[in-house]
């Protein structure tokens, strides 16, 4: 096997950097920043780092994210659990904690389902502390209170922190790599110390399951297990989902829009900034005295020779210029025009980024000019990823329930069901074709029926109504006579469509 702690799979070598970054953007905030943020050519330390001794906030600490890339990721998990998968049989003392701290089953699979928008693929773990071990070194068999209090627990690893495996021809997990963190910082009169574990779970010739440890340095008082068998376990408890790939994931597309988005306001304020300031021309025949004057100063100190030649080369300094061009000191700064072609770019970008997401209908801006056939065929494309997503979600859980049933007899089995249908509803668009044809005069009672309905869809979308709600409302309509539905809109309907569609309410 070699050495655990430097293994790394080939998929991992060439995706790692890309889904870190793809993992930061999500999460965004400072650590995002710090890792995207780009130094424009040419700029000073100061423009960029700031200074301490001046007060002076670089480019770098005033840099601010309009988190898309996360609101992209949110919106699909939105939609994916807004209604909840059926867990009949389920033992809800499991699914109210199936980690061991409090987090609910729906909010577990919640992470999965970011880790595969950021990565591709994840890795599920089934786990409870080993049993007890009787003097002869064998096994004690649990009891009904030992797996009371002592569970089973389901685990997510990225897909950074499996570091390498292999899966045979019949799709079963031989061996694998994990990698966590680990701080020792149990006594306080010792100074605490940080490394990381590499465990290798691995399937032997004879049937059985070996785990063994390693620590990326070593760490006194340290407890790791050397090839440790895993009592009664007869596969390698670990799901994948997804799919590694060497290949880009789409992810990356947005996480790199973002990028550049990030990169363009940062750039756009500095130059709003420096716009408010214009900058300084002076004759070159000034830049010639004062190198005589550096060379005056040789002697006496060569401090100041490097504080001026950084000072002439920034792009934030004053500008020399021959005496032969202008020889004349003014000021110059952009003007209004070019500073608008900034913002065109990155609202360009922004829109760029939905699309290639495939969540184009959550764009203001791009919904405002598309066709109706483009927002048909993205909310078909939309509602298709969805369902495909629950698909894998669906399929990971239940073979995390099978797996946990293979380690404790006394697990409670269920079959998650995930709802595989979505209505995404485009609810500004919608709304307004509804004001429209409810102002039209001589609706038949069927349209009407229909516009009443539709108005209801927007009712649920924007929150105002549960799935419970909402089946009452729809049968109530069916139900309607066509006298009735020869009336005006009854409330609550007309009023919404009227605020929908930016009417005034009588």
């Amino acid at each position: 096997m070699g050495d655990i702690t430097t293994r790394k799979n080939p998929v991992l070598v060439v995706r790692d950097v890309q889904i870190g970054y793809n993992r930061l953007s999500i999460d965004g905030g400072r650590p995002y920043i710090d890792a995207r943020l780009q130094r424009a050519p040419n700029e000073t330390d100061v423009s960029w780092l700031g200074s301490q001794d001046d007060g002076v906030v670089g480019r770098k600490e005033r840099a601010c994210l309009v988190n898309d890339a996360g609101r992209i990721a949110s919106k699909i998990n939105q939609y994916l659990f807004k209604a909840s998968a059926t867990r009949n049989g389920a033992d809800e003392s499991f699914t109210d904690d199936v980690t061991g701290d409090g987090q609910t089953v729906n909010r577990f699979m919640e992470d999965v389902s970011t880790e595969i928008t950021a990565a591709g693929w994840c890795w599920l773990q089934v786990d409870r502390n080993p049993q007890r071990i009787d003097d002869r070194g064998n096994p004690v068999p649990y009891t009904a209170k030992d797996a009371k209090e002592n569970p089973v627990r389901w685990r997510l690893w990225g897909a950074q922190s499996v570091t390498d495996w292999h899966i045979d021809e019949g799709g079963e997990i031989r061996w694998l790599i994990t990698k966590s963190y680990k701080r020792i910082d149990a006594d306080p009169d010792r100074d605490p110390e940080d490394t990381f574990i590499y465990t290798l779970y691995h399937r032997a010739e004879d049937g059985k399951v070996y785990v063994t440890e390693k620590a990326s340095k070593d760490v006194a008082g340290l407890v790791l297990r050397t090839k440790a068998v895993v009592p009664g376990l007869k596969k390698i408890p670990f799901v994948l989902v997804g799919k590694p790939s060497a290949k880009p994931h789409w992810f990356d597309d947005v996480e790199n829009i973002q990028c550049q988005i990030l990169n363009l306001d940062s750039l756009h304020n500095e130059t709003l900034t420096n716009g408010v300031y214009p900058q300084l021309v002076v004759p070159y025949s000034l830049l010639q005295a004062l190198d005589v004057e550096l060379k005056l100063e040789n002697a006496k100190g060569k401090e100041k020779i490097r504080i001026q030649r950084e000072l002439i080369k920034g792009r934030s300094n004053p500008l020399y210029e021959d005496a032969e061009d202008r020889g004349t000191t003014r000021y110059i700064q952009p003007n209004a025009g070019d500073l608008a072609q900034i913002v065109e770019e990155a609202n360009r970008k922004r829109a760029l980024l939905f699309d290639m997401a495939g969540l184009a209908l959550f764009n203001k801006e791009t919904r405002q000019i598309q066709t109706a056939e483009s927002k048909q065929f993205d909310q078909l494309d939309t509602n298709s990823t969805l369902g495909h997503r629950a698909l894998i979600l669906q399929a990971a859980e239940r073979k995390l329930v099978e797996m946990s049933a293979d380690f404790d007899g006394t697990f409670t089995k269920y079959e998650p069901v995930y709802p595989t249908k979505f209505d995404v509803v485009d609810t500004t668009a919608l709304s307004a074709a509804l004001a429209t044809i409810a102002n039209m005069p001589d609706v038949p009672p069927l349209m009407r029926k229909m516009v009443i309905k539709a108005a209801l869809r927007v009712l649920r979308e924007v929150g105002g109504c549960d799935d419970e709600a909402f089946d009452e409302a729809a049968a109530e309509i069916d139900a309607m006579s066509d006298e009735q539905l020869s009336n005006p809109l009854p409330d609550p309907f007309a009023r919404l469509l009227k605020k929908q569609g930016g009417g005034n309410e009588d």
